[in-house]
């Protein structure tokens, strides 16, 4: 699902009367908003929904398979939704 399609959802199950374009910017609010307090806290989460979480993905060694080629793998941080088991 994309954010258009998404905008569509919402504003067929908002009360008031919207457009899509209005709804695409609320989504995108609310998306910053998130980004924003994941970056502050490590962790946002939602009542009976689940968690937003960084997790820190370790370095490591891969190969080229073509050349063989060792090569490193930087550590790169990644959201990660976590669903709780209500939702499960």
């Amino acid at each position: 699902m994309n954010k258009r399609e998404l905008a569509k959802v919402y504003v067929k199950m908002s009360p008031k009367n919207i457009s899509i374009v209005q709804a695409v910017k609320e989504i995108e609010e609310f998306l910053e908003t998130l980004k924003e307090s994941i970056a502050l806290d490590n962790e946002v989460g939602f009542p009976k929904r689940g968690v937003f979480e960084i997790l820190t993905r370790q370095p490591r060694v891969v190969a080229n398979p073509v050349t063989r080629e060792r090569m490193t793998v930087y550590p790169k941080k990644t959201v990660k939704f976590r669903a709780s088991k209500k939702i499960k």
